[in-house]
């Protein structure tokens, strides 16, 4: 008996041992996919959702990561992964593909999706290896991830801007799925069973999303003088030759830059924004003198005396307009740059009245970082709290303990203290009720939120994975740097005051931190799936404790002057 005993224990302890946190999988089966391999986590993600299947030779089941894939094969586990399986199967005709077969009935479903197309024979080409481009169309067109080139989102891949798919294959880089090779998608390349399990997996799961880079872009605005000799310039939607002409230019014509991508330079029109290639121009102020042009004064401001007032708003981007009105049509009076404070006058929705030495104007609140200069530095703060799921959604459970009902007692404790110091505090919810995630960031927007803390209990299939992490966004959030600092100064309260292992203050896309433009955090306050952190988790006083450290992490925060 005890030998028995003995022996359970020292299988435990291997168990335990061999989990990694974030890289533990119910069906961890493919010998030739270990544990160095960048697709590993992806492989065995989608392989657990029964998506995708190895090959069983003599006994081992392998999944040959380097083979192409095939055009039956895709079909097949994209609809799977879109959840369209059980759907009824059409009545379509393949010259190649025979009714009555599994691959049939996939390959129908993606043709009537709109996944993929047979060819005008009428053949669909099963067995055919599947190109990135064809790939890049389905898998867009699977998740809806298509994405209009524009300003603010144009095509980085260099070889899609006239490409038949270059919308779809827009919305995967900004969606995360890809970044290309080399600054190139590569369309007419083969693609293997690794590199599909990657794209696949960080379609379905924000986890496994890339980072998206823009085009270096700077936003220092200043006045351009049209010189083409007499011709005139045209004024594209792009910062390219392929852009649609939205306007023409005059030579002598002045306007207003407002950023810089490559040689192009953003302008303001009448009516919206577009590009001109900068060759064609001179600063405004810089070329020879001519009684025909007036020249406008530059927007700039001298360096500032001491900022005094009961609030003062400190620049939170690299390059602020200020404007004549409240209204993104005003016309711009000055450029603030980041850092830089001003007092605040007055707030009135997303907007803030303030005053730079003698002149004054309106910015969006957005970008300013509100400090009080007297009293609580939380007084007057609009706050928003979301404690994470809710109703039937009840996130992760152990022992009938369900995340929903931590968080939204660790709100209603936070809510409490930051009233008590004045802050205008509204919750997502304050009972058991569902929001989507798109619904959570609306109503911080509709809200006029200056801040966004939105709290969660972790969970793994790990039980040995324990702590605290605190995420922010830098992959769109405008406010990337407050996020972080909002995020350090909870995370460092909570780790310190809870005692708790401190699993650090983490970039990630996670939807309600990334859609916003404020300081924004999603705080996983432990596992649910520990023992040790259970404790705590049901406990109370812990309880108590996390709301105190976010609170004082708010409070910190916005002392930080």
């Amino acid at each position: 008996m005890k030998t028995i005993k003995w022996a359970a224990v020292v299988m435990m302890i291997f168990t335990l041992v061999s989990m990694v946190p974030g890289k533990s999988f119910a069906k961890t089966q493919f010998t030739d996919v270990t544990t160095d391999k960048e697709y590993y986590e992806q492989v065995n993600y989608i392989a657990d959702l029964d998506i995708i299947k190895g090959y069983l030779e003599n006994g081992v089941s392998k999944f040959k990561p380097g083979n192409n894939l095939t055009r039956a094969q895709a079909a097949k586990m994209l609809v799977i992964a879109a959840k369209k399986q059980n759907i009824p199967a059409p009545s379509l005709q393949f010259k190649d593909v025979k009714p009555g077969t599994e691959q049939y009935e996939y390959i129908s479903r993606a043709v009537s999706l709109g996944y993929f197309k047979a060819e005008s024979n009428g053949s669909f080409k099963p067995n055919e290896n599947l190109k990135r481009g064809e790939m890049g169309n389905a898998l867009a067109v699977a998740f809806n991830l298509s994405e209009k080139i524009s300003t603010e989102k144009p095509m980085m891949l260099t070889d899609m801007k006239s490409h038949q798919y270059a919308e779809r294959i827009n919305g995967l880089y900004y969606a995360g799925v890809t970044k290309g090779d080399a600054g190139k998608f590569l369309p007419n390349d083969f693609l293997t069973r690794s590199q599909f399990s990657l794209f696949l997996a960080r379609a379905m799961n924000d986890k496994y999303a890339l980072p998206v880079k823009l085009p270096d872009q700077t936003s220092s605005t200043y006045f351009a003088r049209v010189a083409t000799s007499g011709e005139t310039l045209n004024v594209r939607s792009l910062p390219s030759v392929n852009g649609n002409i939205v306007a023409q230019l005059n030579n002598k014509d002045i306007v207003e830059v407002v950023g810089k991508t490559g040689d192009w330079l953003l302008i303001l029109l009448d009516d919206g924004e577009g590009y001109i290639n900068g060759k064609y121009t001179v600063e405004a102020g810089t070329e020879t003198p001519d009684d025909n042009v007036v020249t406008p004064e530059k927007p700039t401001i001298p360096e500032e005396p001491s900022v005094t007032g009961d609030l003062i708003g400190k620049v939170t981007v690299k390059s602020l307009n200020m404007r004549q009105a409240a209204g993104t049509s005003s016309p711009v009076i000055a450029a603030l740059t980041l850092g830089q404070k001003v007092e605040v006058l007055s707030l009135d929705g997303n907007w803030a009245k303030i005053r730079v030495n003698s002149k004054t104007g309106f910015v969006s609140k957005t970008y300013l970082k509100l400090l009080n200069q007297k009293g609580n530095p939380l007084a007057n703060r609009i706050i928003i709290l979301d404690p994470g799921h809710g109703a039937h959604d009840p996130g992760a459970s152990k022992n009938k303990v369900s995340e929903k009902t931590i968080t939204l007692k660790v709100g209603k404790l936070v809510e409490a203290k930051l009233k008590k110091a004045g802050a205008k505090v509204i919750m997502t919810r304050s009972n058991d009720t569902f929001l989507s995630l798109e619904q959570r960031t609306e109503f911080a927007k509709k809200n006029f939120a200056e801040t966004f803390v939105s709290i969660h209990v972790n969970s793994a299939a790990a039980t040995s994975a324990k702590g605290t992490e605190t995420y922010f966004d830098s992959s769109s959030n405008a406010n990337s740097v407050e996020s972080k600092s909002l995020a350090t100064y909870i995370q460092n309260n909570i780790v310190k005051r809870a005692n708790m292992v401190n699993r650090g203050v983490k970039d990630n896309r996670f939807y309600v931190i990334k859609n916003n433009n404020i300081a924004a955090v999603l705080v996983e306050l432990a596992f649910i799936s520990n023992a040790d952190d259970f404790k705590k988790l049901t406990s109370d006083a812990y309880l108590e404790i996390y709301a105190e450290s976010i609170y004082q992490g708010l409070v910190q925060y916005y002392s930080a002057q």
